[in-house]
C-alpha cells in the first residue's frame, strides 16, 4: 500500500484556483496563435541575421588575407 498522498497546492499558490478555467474564446485563441507565430518568426529572423553576420565575417577575413573560394578547396 502506498502511503503517499497527492497534495493540493495551497489556495495562495500561483496558478491555483478553486474554479474551473474559462473556456478559450475564439478571440483569445486567435491572439495566442498570432503571438506564437510572431515568436517563431522572430526566432527564424534571428537565425538569418546570425547566418548573414557569419558570412560577413568570413568575407572580411578572406579579403583581409587575400583568400578566394578556390583557396578553401
Amino acid at each position: 500500500m502506498n502511503n503517499f498522498r497527492r497534495q493540493q497546492a495551497p489556495s495562495g499558490f500561483p496558478g491555483h484556483s478553486n474554479r474551473r478555467p474559462e473556456p478559450l474564446s475564439e478571440q483569445r485563441y486567435q491572439d495566442l496563435l498570432k503571438n506564437a507565430s510572431a515568436f517563431f518568426a522572430s526566432a527564424v529572423d534571428a537565425t538569418e541575421e546570425e547566418r548573414q553576420a557569419a558570412i560577413d565575417d568570413i568575407n572580411e577575413l578572406m579579403s583581409k588575407h587575400g583568400l578566394t573560394a578556390n583557396d578553401l578547396k
